[in-house]
């Protein structure tokens, strides 16, 4: 790399690094929030709220780093512009495909940071955080920690007590509303836990003196039973410490290729399968049309009196349409054949199309924008000459 390569592509390193971690941390802020029930209804310590949060950032800067990347891009090439430096580049003798050097360099490194991201990263740490919540939430015990509050358990589970006494429960609400046709509704004066008397892991709430309400949906009455003793498997309320049965977006990419070469499952599940195999591959190769966006639109000295923001506007909308077709790709094109292939080559495509373009009309798009103004000049009345 050259004096002029590696000025650039620091520039570009170092702004789309702040603006990936500003991003990320906006994004950790709104899911921290999200998640600080973990220590306000469940008991949990400080450091394990922590841990939960930042499990989830791998995944976070996936998906923000190819806008990172964009981000990097238009702030650097503009303030080249800015600052006159792409003009005296250009007054160097230097074109302005010269600049492509840096730029896919850049495009690499940001592929490479990604992929390493999406293929790895992101599947082990989503695994590691699945592992964790269901660990937190098979915890039972940990999420009545306090009296008087009604605590979710999972989603359309809620317990309450009004009090402790001893190893008592005081004052017992359940409310069970995961079966959409069926609602369950406990009342209890008193319950305690007692384990299984055959040495298993299976624990009971055994409920003293109080009622089981039953509801339907297709009928407006409910069913009450009373009882002076009813005993409550407490796996029935939280889900159990068995193994945990990962989706194809937790699961790990080698686990996922083996699986689709395979062809070791269901036609519905190998197809999940291929379309996150798509897009796990398909990601990090955006760097590449994003960097050629730039260059087409942003590449090219000009003027410090001309207006920059219609050419970063049209360089941002030129990559939102770039990404948004190849979302379309993976999620509406599983029916093709060699559907992963195409998924995977549609950003290269893109890439090479722009450059193509670049090298045709770059000259009109860059200095003067005249493919969308020429037609505004062509029309306009020209103003009489003062006397």
């Amino acid at each position: 790399m050259t004096l002029i390569d590696r000025y650039i592509a620091r520039q570009i390193a170092w702004t789309s690094l702040w603006a990936l971690l500003a991003l990320a941390g906006v994004i950790w802020i709104s899911q921290a929030l999200h998640d600080i029930d973990l220590m306000t209804t469940q008991g949990q310590s400080l450091i394990k709220f922590f841990a939960v949060t930042i499990l989830t950032l791998p995944a976070m800067a996936s998906i923000i780093a190819p806008v990172a990347f964009l981000i990097g891009l238009i702030v650097t090439l503009n303030r080249l512009n800015q600052e006159s430096e792409l003009a005296v580049l250009a007054s160097a003798g230097l074109s302005p495909t010269r600049l492509l050097k840096p730029l896919l360099i850049m495009g690499l490194v940001a592929a490479l940071l990604t992929g390493l991201l999406t293929l790895i990263v992101v599947p082990q740490s989503i695994q590691t955080w699945r592992t964790t919540i269901t660990q937190i939430r098979s915890d039972f015990l940990t999420k009545i920690v306090k009296a008087g509050r009604f605590n979710e358990l999972e989603a359309k589970v809620v317990f309450h007590y009004r009090e402790r006494a001893g190893d008592a429960l005081l004052g017992i609400f359940i409310q069970d509303s995961r079966d959409p046709d069926l609602t369950l509704v406990y009342v209890a004066e008193r319950g305690r836990i007692v384990s299984n008397a055959n040495g298993t892991n299976s624990n009971y709430l055994v409920l003293e003196n109080g009622s089981v309400q039953r509801e339907t949906g297709r009928s407006r009455d409910a069913s009450i039973v009373a009882f002076q003793r009813y005993a409550l498997d407490l796996s029935q309320l939280a889900p159990s410490n068995g193994d945990i049965i990962y989706s194809a977006h937790e699961r790990l990419t080698v686990d996922l290729m083996s699986t689709y070469l395979g062809g070791r499952e269901t036609s519905a599940d190998l197809v999940k399968i291929a379309s996150e195999l798509a897009d796990r591959f398909a990601t990090p190769l955006y760097a590449f049309p994003f960097a050629l966006v730039c260059l087409l639109f942003l590449g090219r000295a000009r003027t410090t009196r001309s207006s920059t923001a219609y050419k970063i506007i049209m360089t941002i909308l030129v990559c939102a349409l770039v990404r948004i077709a190849g979302f379309i790709l993976v999620v509406n094109g599983k029916g093709l054949p060699y559907y992963l292939n195409i998924a995977v080559l549609f950003p290269v495509v893109a890439a090479l199309t722009i450059f193509i373009i670049d090298l045709i009309l770059g000259r009109r798009i860059g200095p003067s924008w005249a493919l969308l103004m020429g037609s505004k000049r062509a029309f306009a009345i020209p103003r009489s000459p003062r006397a």
